[in-house]
């Protein structure tokens, strides 16, 4: 029996395999720094009228595992999610939990002021505030009647 052959059949295997492999065995590149981290925490950036905020979302890491900085207009988030118990694989079904270092850069706007930012962390999830400077804020002019 004579089959024909499509070179893209095999080649069409090759890449869905490496989407369906686990996770946590894909390294993700930080183009800021270099560095190949096992994870990145999501992470919602949205403003108010007086901040811009960062939520970052760290289950399972301790607050002294996680260090800020910010270096001209950058903000740089690092941390690690420490593999507590080291479990036998074998009893395993799905294991899609990722630990390890993970880092974050976010550039900053110019009108906000990252001297002045603050930050907390409560259940798990770290909350950075950077106010606006004065100048950002929207201001409401009056209208007189003549």
């Amino acid at each position: 029996m004579l089959v024909k052959w499509d070179p893209y059949t095999e080649f069409d295997k090759a890449i869905d395999g490496l989407f369906r492999r686990p996770l946590a065995l894909r390294p993700v590149w930080d183009d800021r720094n270099g560095e190949t981290t096992a994870w990145r925490p999501a992470v919602n950036v949205y403003e108010d009228k007086d901040h811009l905020a960062i939520e970052a979302q760290l289950p399972g890491v301790g607050m002294e595992d996680v260090t800020l900085s910010v270096t001209d207009r950058t903000l740089q988030l690092r941390g690690e999610r420490k593999h507590e118990h080291e479990k036998q694989a074998e009893g395993y079904h799905i294991r899609e939990a990722e630990y390890g270092a993970f880092s974050r850069s976010f550039s900053l706007p110019a009108y906000v002021d990252p001297n002045l930012a603050k930050a907390s962390f409560s259940n798990g999830v770290l909350t950075i505030q950077i106010p606006k400077q004065e100048k950002a804020k929207v201001r409401n002019i009056q209208i007189e009647s003549k």
